[in-house]
């Protein structure tokens, strides 16, 4: 059973080790810090007692930027990034009108996740990320959910609004 609960400053090891393994352009611990003394939605998703998806959501001004999202590399293709979305969605929506995003050109999979879950592409960012040793700079597709019109079950806050 997955659950999900608030970021803790405890936590920053392990979101730092998770981090480090799933993929190329990590945050590390003081990224996570600023969030969570900045007062944005950070959230973790846990099962059997560890940590296996995370998330970060800056609001400001009615909107709402996912900032990151990231699924332990030995516990992706389980659909715990799914769940993790979906959660910090309906925590935006209680709190924002619009949440945002970008992400990489290259990263297909959660591309077709946020396809998946609502979000629709609205720009690109020409070179926004940086390059690798390897690589050139890479394009941000920039995607937006409209929190608003999204179809909540009747008991939803997000319908009170």
């Amino acid at each position: 059973m997955l659950s999900f609960r608030t970021m803790t400053h405890q936590d920053l090891p392990e979101l730092a080790t998770i981090e480090q393994e799933a993929g190329p352009h990590p945050w590390n611990q003081k990224h996570y810090m600023n969030s969570i003394d900045s007062g944005d939605l950070c959230m973790v998703a846990e099962h059997q007692g560890r940590i296996v998806a995370q998330g970060v959501v800056m609001l400001v001004a009615g909107e709402a930027s996912l900032l990151i999202l990231t699924v332990s590399r030995s516990e992706q293709g389980k659909g715990y990034g799914a769940a993790m979305l979906n959660h910090l969605i309906d925590a935006a929506a209680e709190l924002a009108d619009t949440l945002f995003l970008e992400v990489r050109e290259s990263n297909k999979k959660a591309f077709n996740l946020y396809l998946k879950s609502g979000f629709s592409e609205i720009g690109r960012r020409e070179n926004y990320y940086p390059a690798n040793k390897d690589h050139k700079a890479e394009d941000a597709i920039v995607m937006a959910l409209d929190l608003s019109v999204r179809e909540w079950p009747d008991s939803h806050p997000a319908n009170r609004r």
